[in-house]
This record gives structure tokens, sequence and C-alpha cells, in this order.
């Protein structure tokens, strides 16, 4: 992988983790640079059936970790 993909795929991962990826409450949220499990920090009230939370990867290693970009999960009430 060439460094100008290299950066093309660190954006597109930084914007899907800011503008929301699914939250799971069995598997939580997934780093969408490395694919961990992110860790909550931040868990906003229930607004209908959504539920926002904001997450942080923590794995060693990772770009979204290292850039300090932080997550956005979206949670929806199916019953």
């Amino acid at each position: 992988m060439d460094r100008g993909s290299l950066i093309a795929d660190i954006v597109l991962a930084k914007d899907e983790a800011e503008s929301g990826v699914d939250y799971s409450p069995r598997t939580g949220a997934r780093c969408p640079w490395c694919g961990a499990r992110a860790r909550i920090y931040r868990t906003m009230p229930w607004d209908g059936p959504i539920r926002v939370r904001y997450h942080r990867c923590e794995a060693s290693g990772c770009a979204i970790a290292a850039l300090g970009v932080t997550i956005k999960s979206i949670q929806e009430d199916k019953t």
C-alpha cells in the first residue's frame, strides 16, 4: 500500500468514526480502522429510540487511537 492510499484509508476511517458506527449491546462498537472493541467514555440519554455513545479505540498500533479520534456509535431500540 502506498502512502497516498494509506492516508486516504485513514481519512475514510476517521470520517466513519465521526459520523457514527453501529452499536450492539452484545458486541459494543468496533473501531472502523482496526476492528477492536472501542471503550465507551460518554453515553448520552435516549432520544426516542436512539442512543448515542462516544468511544475511543485503545488498541496499540491503531491509527484512529494514535490520532485520538472519537468514535460515535448509534444504538437503535428495535422493540
